[in-house]
């Protein structure tokens, strides 16, 4: 083999696995051509590039006597600076640290290299193996399930008030807070929203189990049964664009009406994959987004940007999200578990700093806007009680456990004067459709109601999860697998 072709080999080496590993594990989140164009660049014309100006750097001088170290630390630098980055999600300092480990230890294995990469190609097959059947899931996923009737569809609002949505992520609802497990009193901070005007929803439950597919369902007011949710390892197609994309059937309703819409977070959770088209103003910009990696976005601040957006809100009727991951739930994974009595401690140190972020957003909206409509609204509950999220995945959890996983705030304050006719709101999937009644003053579009009913996951096949549905219309607790 030429060394043209030995290079090219091993610089394709370096990069092939990092890339199909991240989409094997982040195939959910990075399906734009954004992304694909960003991995590509990275994985592959990169590799390449310090490939072909590394020939002519080790041409110089005393470089000459390290050309044998070349090739070696050309790959053994981007793979694992690749794995770091991509796999790792480590930051600058770690990466700048395994890059440098990279380049010492390519001078103890140079010899080695033609098994390196041979090992680097094996890892990349296994990949492959595993991201077809994802890939396949991807091809027939499409997005018909959010159709709604054409009654909501083009449903007119006779009445417009400013709406503002502010979801505090795990949020329990207050009729399970005082109960076990949660066992807390939370009566000043409800006594305030009751003295604020806010009408609780008890017994209000999410239809899905994570931020996502329970999102999902909220703005599309339809249930989609987790057909979007891949059985291998529970990675949900295309919720962001139900979210704040062209799937949003809240938010295309709320056009329809005159509403100008804007959204306000700090992490970039529904933001990764640059499909936020919905909304007409959004806090964070594109730039401040990493492509490969949700989180915190540095510069975000929800009180603040939140202040400054409602000092420059155009005229007319606007529709405002906020969502926040607090007091958000236990630990997602069993490794960092603190156990059920450390967990639920945790939980309620955020649940008050909640109620003092939920306490700011309110007096901000108070003081631009006299009278405003805010609905306090979580994506699902708090988990407490379990060890950890991941728990209700692998096993099949009681009927405390399964309340505490779907019990969810709902809060609304209505405009002054505004006496609603529909107040036992179940479910998240049919919430907005049931304000859309009121403000429309048309209850025929209740007639499209989709059932209160709620669904959870469980790893109970070699081929991945079944769903069940676990909580029916009147709130009871039951097990009954869906197809």
């Amino acid at each position: 083999m030429s060394l043209k072709k030995y290079e090219v080999k091993v610089a394709l080496a370096a990069g092939l696995y990092p890339f199909l590993h991240y989409y094997n594990g982040n195939f959910d989140m990075a399906d734009s051509w954004l992304q694909l164009g960003f991995l590509v660049a990275i994985c592959f014309v990169l590799p390449f590039m310090l490939m072909a100006l590394s020939k002519p750097v080790f041409r110089l001088g005393f470089l000459q006597k390290l050309e044998k170290y070349r090739m070696t630390g050309v790959n053994l630098v981007m793979f694992s600076g690749l794995i770091a980055m991509l796999i790792f999600l480590g930051n600058k300092k770690f990466i700048a640290v395994v890059l440098f480990c990279a380049a010492l230890l390519s001078f103890l294995v140079y010899k080695y290299l033609k098994k390196i990469i041979v090992i680097q190609f094996l890892l990349a097959a296994l990949s492959v193996i595993t991201l077809v059947p994802k890939l396949w899931f991807m091809i027939q996923y499409n997005a018909d399930w959010t159709q709604i009737s054409s009654e909501l569809q083009g449903v007119q609002l006779a009445q417009k008030p400013n709406i503002y949505v502010i979801q505090p992520d795990g949020y329990a609802n207050f009729s399970h807070l005082s109960k076990p497990p949660y066992s807390y009193d939370n009566s000043a901070f409800e006594s305030y929203l009751s003295n604020q005007g806010f009408v609780n929803h008890p017994n209000y439950r999410s239809n899905y189990y994570s931020t996502l597919t329970s999102n999902a369902a909220l703005f599309s007011m339809k249930h989609h049964y987790y057909q979007n949710t891949y059985p291998g390892n529970l990675k949900t197609m295309g919720a962001q664009e139900v979210v704040v994309g062209p799937y949003n059937n809240t938010l295309n309703i709320l056009k329809n009406n005159g509403y100008t819409s804007h959204f306000i977070t700090d992490n970039s959770y529904f933001l990764i994959n640059g499909k936020q088209t919905a909304f007409d103003h959004c806090n964070i910009e594109r730039k401040q987004v990493k492509i490969y990696d949700t989180g915190p976005v540095r510069g975000a601040d929800i009180i603040p940007d939140f202040d400054a957006a409602m000092a420059n809100l155009p005229q007319g009727a606007n529709f405002v999200f906020i969502e926040k991951t607090l007091p958000s739930h236990v630990t997602h994974e069993k490794g960092y578990t603190t156990g059920v009595a450390g967990e639920r401690d945790a939980y309620l140190i955020r649940l008050e700093q909640a109620n003092d972020w939920l306490t700011s957003l309110i007096e901000i909206i108070n003081k631009y806007d006299p009278d405003p409509m805010i609905i306090l609204v979580a994506d699902h509950g708090g988990y407490v009680g379990l060890q950890y999220v991941q728990e209700v995945e692998t096993r099949k959890i009681n009927s405390v456990e399964t309340i505490s996983s779907f019990t969810s705030m709902l809060n609304i304050k209505w405009p002054e004067g505004y006496t609603p006719k529909h107040t036992n709101i179940k479910s998240s999937v049919n919430m907005f459709r049931t304000i859309f009644a009121e403000l429309a003053n048309n209850d025929a579009i209740l007639e499209t109601k989709e059932p209160n009913t709620s669904y959870i996951p469980l790893y109970d096949s070699f081929f991945g999860a079944h769903f069940y549905e676990c909580i029916d219309e009147d709130y009871n607790v039951v097990f009954e697998k869906i197809e």
